[in-house]
C-alpha cells in the first residue's frame, strides 16, 4: 500500500493542469481572453468541488485499507509519511540509492579487461526529470496534431492576423497628418531614409542624386507646386507629377501614409539642404529655384 498524496498538494497540483491544458486551447484559437470567461471560471469552482469530493472519497478508503493492515505495515507508512509534506517530497526526489539496493551497489566484472564497473542507481532528480520529458514531448505531440498549439505556420498566421490589427488600432488612433499640419523633423530622418529606400530609391537613387527620376538634392525643380521646399516635397509625394505618371500619388492612392510621407519628406528635404551633395548626380531638370518663400 503506497503512502497518501497530501490533498492540499494533489488538488492544487490537478488543477494546476487542468487550467494548463485549457490554456493550451485557448491560445492555440486566439482566445486566450476566454481563460478568465465566467463559464470559465465557473468550470474550475465545479472541477475544484469534484476534485475534493474524489479526494475526500480516496481519503476515506484509505483509512478503511489502513486500518486492515498489520502493526508493521501501518508503522512503515507512518515512517514514510513523517515531516512535513515539503520533507517529503524532497525524499521522494533525493532519496538514498541504499535504500533502493540495501545489499550495496552492485559489480560488474568485464572478464576480459580486468575492469570493474559499478552499476549505481541513476540520481531520482534525474530519473523524475527524464519522465517529465516525456510527459512534455507527449503533451507537445498531441498539441501539434490534434489544436494549433505549438504549430509554428499557425502562430505566425495568428501573429501576422494579429500585428494587422495592432497597425489598424493605431492609425485609427493616430491621425495621420496632412500638408497643411506636416513640417520638417529632424528626429524623422532616420525612418524616413530608411522609407526612402524601400519606395523611392529605384527612381531617385538611395543619396537622391537621380536615376530615372530627376535628381533631388540640387536646386531644379520640375514641379513647383508649393511656396514652402518641405510643403512642396510633401505635395509632390502625395498627389504625383502632372509632368512624370511615373511619380505617381502615392499618398491619393493610399500607398504611403500621411505620416511616412511627412518622415520621407523630413529626408528629401534633408539632402537637399545639407552642405555636401553627391559627387555624381543627374543633370539638372525644371527651373532653378535658389530661395522657396520668395515665390
Amino acid at each position: 500500500m503506497r503512502s497518501k498524496i497530501s490533498s492540499f498538494i494533489l488538488i492544487p497540483s490537478i488543477l494546476s493542469v487542468i487550467i494548463f491544458m485549457f490554456y493550451v486551447f485557448f491560445i492555440s484559437y486566439n482566445h486566450i481572453s476566454y481563460l478568465v470567461h465566467p463559464i470559465t471560471i465557473f468550470c474550475f469552482i465545479i472541477i475544484t468541488v469534484l476534485l475534493y469530493i474524489l479526494e475526500s472519497i480516496n481519503h476515506l478508503i484509505f483509512r478503511i485499507k489502513l486500518q486492515s493492515l498489520s502493526k508493521e505495515k501501518r508503522k512503515k507508512i507512518f515512517e514514510e509519511n513523517e515531516g512535513n509534506y515539503f520533507y517529503i517530497l524532497y525524499r521522494f526526489i533525493f532519496y538514498d540509492s541504499k535504500k533502493i539496493n540495501p545489499d550495496g551497489v552492485k559489480k560488474i566484472d568485464h572478464g576480459f579487461d580486468g575492469i570493474i564497473e559499478l552499476d549505481n542507481k541513476l540520481p531520482m532528480w534525474w530519473v523524475h526529470l527524464f519522465y517529465l520529458t516525456i510527459v512534455f514531448s507527449a503533451i507537445y505531440f498531441f498539441s501539434y496534431l490534434l489544436i494549433d498549439f505549438s504549430n509554428p505556420y499557425k502562430e505566425y498566421d495568428i501573429a501576422y492576423k494579429n500585428q494587422l490589427k495592432e497597425i489598424e488600432i493605431f492609425e485609427k488612433n493616430t491621425p495621420q497628418v496632412t500638408i497643411e499640419n506636416a513640417y520638417f523633423q529632424e528626429k524623422l530622418i532616420n525612418n524616413g531614409k530608411i522609407l526612402f529606400e524601400e519606395n523611392c530609391a529605384t527612381c531617385h537613387q538611395s543619396d537622391g542624386s537621380g536615376n530615372i527620376g530627376p535628381n533631388l538634392t540640387d536646386d531644379y525643380w520640375i514641379n513647383v507646386k508649393e511656396k514652402d521646399l518641405f510643403k512642396n516635397i510633401f505635395y509632390v509625394i502625395w498627389n504625383g507629377s502632372e509632368n512624370n505618371p511615373t511619380m505617381r500619388a502615392f499618398g491619393q492612392l493610399g500607398e504611403i501614409k500621411g505620416n511616412d510621407i511627412e518622415k520621407i519628406s523630413s529626408y528629401v528635404y534633408f539632402i537637399n539642404k545639407k552642405y555636401k551633395k553627391p559627387l555624381t548626380g543627374k543633370v539638372p531638370q525644371g527651373i532653378k529655384i535658389k530661395e522657396w518663400n520668395k515665390i
